[in-house]
């Protein structure tokens, strides 16, 4: 199990958060399905995942998101995911 917490930021302030608890129990999987959970509920496209976000997670529990890291034009200054709880240890 795992719950993140999603925010996006303007300005250097939140202007939308929520958090989500995947059941599943591949990690890679459960982040997939937190972040598309977060994309739906922000009406934002779902971002494009480099090895650099690996790395944050790994190292601090979240992981940001800027606007290079979608497709089409993002509206806001950043995405950032932070793991709140998880069977990982």
């Amino acid at each position: 199990m795992l719950t993140l917490w999603g925010k996006l930021y303007q300005n250097g302030k939140t202007v939308k958060a929520d958090t989500f608890t995947s059941k599943k129990s591949d990690m890679s999987a459960a982040i997939l399905e937190c972040i598309e959970h977060f994309a739906k509920e922000f009406d934002i496209e779902v971002p494009m995942w480099h090895t650099n976000h690996t790395k944050q997670l790994g190292l601090f529990r979240k992981a940001t998101f800027r606007p290079d890291d979608f497709v089409d034009q993002f509206p806001y200054e950043k995405f950032e995911i932070q793991i709140i709880d998880s069977d990982e240890p």
